[in-house]
């Protein structure tokens, strides 16, 4: 069972870690999936940042979850500093599970709705998919269930600031 649990992090953050970056692509390219996302989001709450600004905030914070979950501590693994592990694993925990709030409470809760277009026809979309949100969502549960494994650095932090 604790072999499960040490592997979980790393099995969670490489699937967290696959959608976040495959996902910059299209974000930082111009592709009308984003762009289509992030403009109902700005649509429908008046808040301009959404688009073209959205894709540029998220973008980047995918990136460092990513570099936390994953790269970082393959980096610390190989240079034998393994303590260090951990910490960075929770903290591109906490950042996945940030951004994935946010995309499940806006496909839930917004014009946005679950599918979103994955196929275009110029600016019309020509097919729908659920498989953003139901990645959000396992990405969701992979992050807390990081968290969970961690959850003795949180426990150290809380007792350093006391």
């Amino acid at each position: 069972m604790q072999k499960l649990l040490n592997l979980l992090p790393w099995g969670g953050g490489l699937f967290i870690s696959a959608i976040f970056i495959d996902s910059l692509r299209f974000k930082f390219t111009g592709h009308p999936t984003p762009e289509h996302i992030f403009s109902t989001l700005k649509e429908w709450s008046g808040i301009g940042l959404f688009y073209p600004v959205g894709p540029w905030i998220i973008g980047p914070g995918e990136l460092l979850s990513s570099l936390l979950l994953i790269g970082i501590p393959l980096i610390l693994l190989v240079t034998g500093a393994k303590s260090l592990i951990d910490k960075s694993q929770f903290l591109g925990a906490l950042i996945a599970l940030v951004i994935m709030s946010g995309a499940i409470v806006f496909h839930l809760f917004t014009p946005l709705g679950i599918a979103t277009p994955v196929e275009w026809n110029g600016d019309t979309p020509t097919e729908f998919s659920s498989a953003l949100f139901y990645a959000a969502c396992v990405s969701w549960v992979f992050a807390a269930t990081i968290l969970f494994i961690h959850r003795d650095v949180a426990t150290a932090l809380i007792k350093q600031r006391s």
